[in-house]
């Protein structure tokens, strides 16, 4: 049973293309090394330009834990520099 994710930023305004670099490092680390990774990207909002969404997709619970503690993740703790406001995230599982 896959395992996905969906994580919102608000973040400060004209720190767009700083948070964006920070991210694409970040994420190409998760997608080479986190195993059980099926999908980690990031949206930026057509409407708003502070507000994004990380969309996540494991394999296993087991694998989503590890992410967790990942090396890649420990990379991303810079992240708190660009927040503004609450992150808020939601957890969906498939059916099958």
């Amino acid at each position: 049973m896959s395992v996905r994710l969906t994580v919102q930023f608000t973040i400060g305004a004209g720190k767009a293309d700083e948070f964006e670099a920070m991210m694409s490092g970040g994420i190409a680390g998760v997608k080479a090394g986190d195993p059980g990774c099926e999908m980690y990207d990031l949206f930026k909002s057509v409407d708003d330009d502070t507000r994004y969404v990380l969309i996540e997709s494991w394999a296993t619970q087991a694998d989503l834990d590890a992410h967790g503690t990942s090396e890649a993740m420990q990379g991303m703790a810079g992240i708190r520099d660009f927040l503004d406001g609450k992150t808020m995230m939601h957890r969906y599982e498939d059916e099958e």
